[in-house]
């Protein structure tokens, strides 16, 4: 029984231990073992790069590549990228790889790109019952929907720029439906069916772009060092942009929020500027190094995916 600490006498009110409190740590609890399993199902499964493929699997106890495979497969990538043999990683390597201004351009593209993703996932529901005039109950019925459309639209993109090795123009159309779909979102006020749609609109561009900015800087990387410290940069960005969208939707500008929707639209409109430079600056690297001018990241016959 709880005390009443201003009468100093028993009470009959119980602890502060709300119901919700409870259901988000019991959530809580149940994601961090979702998350234990699938880390410990990837270890197990997950096959290992074709240099070690060769040799016999935890679960199988046989080698998942023989050894004519893993060399067509090495062959290939080094073709490619000219990267299949892991390199050393050290400090003056990562001083060296730090000056290039790719790596950081490509951390600002995702830190950018998950500014909107990270504000739909945290903000949709409180924008959906507060600005639309949803209940609570079917505002979160209506979350998921946007997210299920994301999936075709992101296997198809993704098809598109594999098939015709163009990531910049996927990005630009992602980013574009973004911005279309968030002004939809905060600025049509006469129809809550037509700012409903602009939600699909920004909810499959910005999460299509999430695949597409990764793979547009695995595609213009050489070396596994150099990919390594890329990969870094990029998540630490993608986190920032995580930082910046729970920190632009103010509680003073609800419900309709519009500086952080004008902030939305900002991000994607940057990255279409910044991937219509690489067009030209990527180009003009090619051009070079068809003519024998230059040699891109080392790597004689590596050109930039544009």
């Amino acid at each position: 029984m709880a005390v009443d600490l201003y009468h100093g006498k028993p009470s009959s009110r119980r602890p502060v231990r709300t119901r919700q409190n409870y259901h988000r740590a019991h959530n809580a609890s149940q994601q961090v073992i979702i998350t234990i399993c699938l880390g410990i199902m990837g270890y197990i499964f997950i096959v290992d790069f074709p240099d070690r493929s060769t040799q016999p699997q935890l679960v199988t106890r046989r080698p998942f590549l023989t050894p004519s495979e893993a060399a067509i497969i090495k062959a290939r990538i080094d073709r490619d990228r000219g990267d299949a043999v892991v390199d050393s990683l050290n400090l003056h390597k990562v001083l060296h790889h730090l000056r290039d201004w790719k790596l950081w351009e490509w951390a600002w593209l995702y830190l950018l790109n998950n500014v909107v993703t990270y504000s739909f996932g945290f903000f949709l529901p409180i924008i959906l019952s507060g600005d639309m005039g949803y209940s609570t109950t079917m505002a979160q019925i209506l979350s998921f929907p946007p997210y299920v459309a994301a999936a075709p639209w992101m296997l198809s993109t993704a098809w598109f720029a594999d098939r015709y090795r163009k990531r910049g123009v996927v990005l630009i159309l992602n980013a574009s439906a973004a911005i279309v779909g968030v002004a939809m979102m905060g600025f049509i006020r006469s129809s809550p069916g037509a700012r409903y749609a602009g939600v699909f609109l920004g909810v499959c561009g910005c999460n299509s772009n999430v695949p597409t900015i990764l793979s547009y800087m695995h595609n213009n990387i050489v070396g596994q060092s150099k990919r390594s410290i890329a990969s870094a940069l990029i998540i630490g960005g993608g986190a920032i942009g995580g930082i910046i969208a729970s920190n632009i939707f103010r509680q003073a500008d609800a419900p309709e929020y519009t500086p952080a929707m004008i902030a939305a639209i900002m991000t994607q409109a940057v990255t279409i500027l910044h991937v219509g430079k690489n067009f030209v600056v990527y180009r003009r690297a090619n051009r070079k190094a068809d003519k024998g001018i230059i040699v891109i990241e080392g790597q004689q016959g590596f050109r930039y995916t544009l």
